[in-house]
Protein backbone atom coordinates (compact mmCIF):
# COMPACT_ATOMS: atom_id res chain seq x y z
CA UNK A 1 0.00 0.00 0.00
CA UNK A 2 1.51 3.70 -0.75
CA UNK A 3 -0.07 7.17 -0.04
CA UNK A 4 -1.56 7.40 -3.15
CA UNK A 5 -3.77 4.44 -2.36
CA UNK A 6 -4.64 4.88 1.21
CA UNK A 7 -5.75 9.03 0.70
CA UNK A 8 -7.93 7.66 -1.93
CA UNK A 9 -9.22 4.71 -0.39
CA UNK A 10 -9.55 6.66 2.81
CA UNK A 11 -10.95 9.83 0.78
CA UNK A 12 -13.79 7.39 -0.77
CA UNK A 13 -15.67 7.01 3.18
CA UNK A 14 -15.62 10.21 4.34
CA UNK A 15 -18.34 12.99 3.17
CA UNK A 16 -17.68 15.19 -0.10
CA UNK A 17 -17.89 18.69 2.52
CA UNK A 18 -16.06 16.83 5.31
CA UNK A 19 -12.95 15.40 3.21
CA UNK A 20 -9.32 15.37 4.97
CA UNK A 21 -6.64 18.37 4.61
CA UNK A 22 -3.99 17.11 2.54
CA UNK A 23 -1.83 17.58 6.15
CA UNK A 24 -4.69 15.27 7.65
CA UNK A 25 -4.20 12.51 5.24
CA UNK A 26 -0.24 12.33 5.47
CA UNK A 27 -0.76 12.25 9.16
CA UNK A 28 -3.49 9.77 9.34
CA UNK A 29 -0.55 8.15 6.51
CA UNK A 30 2.10 8.80 8.99
CA UNK A 31 0.40 7.00 11.75
CA UNK A 32 -0.23 3.70 9.71
CA UNK A 33 3.63 3.94 8.40
CA UNK A 34 4.81 3.73 11.72
CA UNK A 35 6.48 0.59 12.94
CA UNK A 36 5.90 -0.81 9.48
CA UNK A 37 1.98 -0.93 10.01
CA UNK A 38 1.54 -0.76 6.51
CA UNK A 39 3.07 -3.73 5.99
CA UNK A 40 -0.05 -5.61 8.58
CA UNK A 41 -2.80 -3.74 6.85
CA UNK A 42 -4.13 -7.04 4.83
CA UNK A 43 -4.11 -8.62 8.08
CA UNK A 44 -5.60 -6.01 10.48
CA UNK A 45 -8.50 -5.45 7.48
CA UNK A 46 -9.04 -9.20 7.59
CA UNK A 47 -12.42 -8.07 10.08
CA UNK A 48 -13.89 -7.06 6.71
CA UNK A 49 -13.99 -10.71 5.54
CA UNK A 50 -14.80 -12.00 9.15
CA UNK A 51 -18.17 -10.20 9.51
CA UNK A 52 -20.64 -12.40 7.80
CA UNK A 53 -18.62 -15.47 9.49
CA UNK A 54 -18.26 -14.11 13.13
CA UNK A 55 -21.67 -12.08 12.55
CA UNK A 56 -23.61 -14.02 15.54
CA UNK A 57 -20.68 -13.68 18.01
CA UNK A 58 -20.84 -10.38 17.33
CA UNK A 59 -24.15 -8.86 16.93
CA UNK A 60 -24.71 -11.52 19.94
CA UNK A 61 -22.67 -9.84 22.31
CA UNK A 62 -24.23 -6.38 21.43
CA UNK A 63 -27.30 -7.77 21.86
CA UNK A 64 -27.00 -9.53 25.02
CA UNK A 65 -24.52 -6.90 26.76
CA UNK A 66 -26.06 -5.19 30.23
CA UNK A 67 -23.05 -2.44 29.63
CA UNK A 68 -24.63 1.01 27.80
CA UNK A 69 -24.41 0.94 24.57
CA UNK A 70 -24.55 4.23 22.32
CA UNK A 71 -24.61 4.64 18.32
CA UNK A 72 -22.81 7.97 16.99
CA UNK A 73 -23.55 7.59 12.82
CA UNK A 74 -23.08 9.70 10.48
CA UNK A 75 -26.12 9.19 7.90
CA UNK A 76 -24.13 9.48 4.49
CA UNK A 77 -21.61 6.43 5.30
CA UNK A 78 -21.33 4.15 2.24
CA UNK A 79 -20.23 1.51 4.69
CA UNK A 80 -23.03 1.20 6.71
CA UNK A 81 -26.11 2.86 4.49
CA UNK A 82 -28.84 5.06 5.65
CA UNK A 83 -31.59 4.45 6.99
CA UNK A 84 -31.14 0.42 6.49
CA UNK A 85 -28.35 0.28 8.78
CA UNK A 86 -29.75 1.94 11.93
CA UNK A 87 -32.95 0.21 11.51
CA UNK A 88 -30.78 -3.31 11.56
CA UNK A 89 -29.04 -1.70 14.05
CA UNK A 90 -32.06 -0.20 16.27
CA UNK A 91 -33.84 -3.94 15.83
CA UNK A 92 -30.63 -5.90 16.83
CA UNK A 93 -29.32 -4.06 19.45
CA UNK A 94 -32.40 -2.84 21.35
CA UNK A 95 -30.52 -1.71 24.61
CA UNK A 96 -28.44 0.87 22.71
CA UNK A 97 -29.29 4.45 22.04
CA UNK A 98 -28.27 6.65 18.75
CA UNK A 99 -27.28 9.97 17.84
CA UNK A 100 -27.49 10.71 13.97
CA UNK A 101 -25.04 13.44 13.66
CA UNK A 102 -26.20 16.05 9.93
CA UNK A 103 -26.85 14.40 6.79
CA UNK A 104 -23.17 15.42 5.72
CA UNK A 105 -21.64 13.34 8.23
CA UNK A 106 -20.16 10.04 6.60
CA UNK A 107 -18.14 7.01 8.42
CA UNK A 108 -15.51 8.86 10.39
CA UNK A 109 -18.22 11.38 12.26
CA UNK A 110 -15.33 11.74 14.85
CA UNK A 111 -13.33 13.28 12.60
CA UNK A 112 -15.88 14.78 10.30
CA UNK A 113 -18.02 16.50 12.73
CA UNK A 114 -15.97 16.62 16.04
CA UNK A 115 -18.30 19.48 18.32
CA UNK A 116 -21.54 16.96 16.56
CA UNK A 117 -19.71 13.87 17.80
CA UNK A 118 -18.52 15.22 21.20
CA UNK A 119 -21.95 16.41 22.10
CA UNK A 120 -23.51 13.17 21.03
CA UNK A 121 -21.10 11.34 23.32
CA UNK A 122 -21.61 14.19 26.12
CA UNK A 123 -25.14 13.63 26.39
CA UNK A 124 -25.23 9.92 26.38
CA UNK A 125 -22.58 9.79 29.54
CA UNK A 126 -24.88 12.48 31.32
CA UNK A 127 -28.06 10.52 30.71
CA UNK A 128 -26.64 8.46 33.87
Amino acid sequence: MNFLFFSKGIGAVFGPYTQPSDGEYWDMWTGIRFNDGNLVMDSILQYINQRLKHRDRWVGALAATTIPLHMIYGPLDPVNPHPQFIQLYQQLVERSTVSVLDDHISHYPQLEDPTGFLNAYLNFINSF
